[in-house]
């Protein structure tokens, strides 16, 4: 009699079969590409679509390190131009939301988490979409360290820190690669600050270690097909890019959750 085939489960009964992990790396390929483009999206892209297939804890966890991984990639090609004041403002207010959010992460249920992811990626998208621009002597470290603090909470509940971060740069950075080096600038150290805050409270398994690694390649060859997506981009497309980002992201969560 044949022993039945090895297969990881996640630590609250979520397998991972071939096919959810094959699904996941196809979906960290498309985020990849969108992160390439914008600087951002790849949280707003992976989270929705994985949580069709997987369980929303677990996928939120390898979101966090496949994006840390593509974050530290593309910010060699971007370093130059970063805005540190404004980095620093921001990571500033990331520190004060941290904990909040991994208090929600921990003690909600899979369900209002999805909601959640739903209505955050929803709000986003509208936000962005009628927000006029800012001027830019509406800039300071009070509202730094505020969409900051947003960003921390929402971030290290659903790995969803993008939105609020965005929203703050979009009428204040609008140079591309400034834009782009800015947001890369404060996900990485943010990125990591969320990542060992899940591996303290045991949301890093072995489940999401292998779909991680199974997402590293898929990242690396998104990389170039975005970058040479980002090349045939101007000023005018970069604003349509972040914005088909963001409905696309958040018709998929509506779906998935109206389907379950």
């Amino acid at each position: 009699m044949s022993s039945p085939p090895l297969r990881l489960s996640y630590a609250r009964g979520w397998p991972v079969s071939p096919q959810v992990v094959a699904a996941g790396a196809a979906i960290a390929f498309l985020a990849s590409v969108c992160q390439s483009v914008t600087g951002f999206g790849f949280a707003l892209v992976m989270v929705p679509l994985i949580t069709v297939v997987w369980a929303v804890k677990p996928g939120v966890a390898a979101t966090v390190m496949l994006s840390l991984f593509g974050n530290l990639m593309l910010l060699r090609e971007v370093r130059g131009h970063v805005s540190l004041p404004r980095v620093g403002g921001l990571l500033a207010g990331f520190a004060i939301g941290l904990v909040p959010g991994i208090l929600i992460f921990e003690r909600v249920d899979e369900d209002t988490l999805r909601i959640a992811v739903g209505a955050i990626v929803l709000i986003a998208t509208l936000a962005l979409y009628r927000s006029p621009e800012i001027d830019h002597g509406h800039d300071g470290f009070g509202l730094r360290v505020l969409a900051g603090a947003i960003s921390g909470a929402i971030g290290s509940s659903t790995s969803l820190s993008g939105p609020p971060i965005v929203l703050y740069l979009v009428g204040r950075v609008r140079e591309i690669d400034a834009f782009r080096a800015t947001v890369l600038a404060y996900f990485v150290p943010s990125g990591v600050l969320v990542l060992t805050s899940y591996v303290i409270v045991g949301q890093v398994t072995k489940d999401v270690l292998l779909m991680a690694a199974a997402g590293v390649p898929a990242v690396l060859l998104g990389m170039p097909v975005g970058a040479w997506l980002r090349r045939h981009l101007d000023a005018r497309r970069f604003r349509v890019v972040v914005l088909s980002v963001l409905v696309a992201a958040s018709i998929s969560v509506v779906v998935s959750t109206l389907l379950r």
